[in-house]
């Protein structure tokens, strides 16, 4: 069906043709991932100009995670500020721990979003020959 300048098309489109071995390189990735050939497509677009992270779908799923541990994370200092709002808050030296805790979880969640984000994505770059000399390894 033809388009009329009133009837637009919603997203732009692109068709390629592909060697057999960018055909096989594709298959790979999407077995490499378990994403659709599209999705592979889009992201490696994205990953070749750094413009987000090149995530697995493994790492997706690790990143749905610790999501949640950051929403946990909140809801511990919503707490806290809630308890020093109502006068209920202990001396600062008592709640140390709790900050030292919480300090320490997200320093964990940080290092593991970067090892994801960081040397995922480098190794994707690699293999794709895609590689930037100013590319800062993990």
């Amino acid at each position: 069906m033809a388009h009329s300048a009133a009837m637009p098309r919603r997203k732009p489109r692109l068709r390629t043709e592909l060697s057999d071995a960018d055909e096989a390189r594709l298959v790979e990735a999407v077995a490499l991932f378990g994403l659709p050939k599209a999705e592979v497509v889009r992201r490696l677009i994205r990953a070749s100009v750094q413009a987000g992270p090149a995530l697995s779908a493994e790492n997706t799923k690790a990143v749905v995670a610790l999501a949640s541990q950051v929403r946990m994370v909140g809801r511990n200092l919503s707490q806290v500020l809630k308890a020093i709002h109502r006068g209920q808050a202990v001396r600062i030296e008592d709640t140390e721990p709790v900050w030292r805790g919480l300090h320490e979880a997200i320093a964990a969640i940080n290092d593991e979003l970067t090892e994801m984000t960081v040397a995922y994505g480098s190794k994707l770059r690699r293999e794709a020959k895609l590689a930037l000399s100013e590319e800062i390894e993990p």
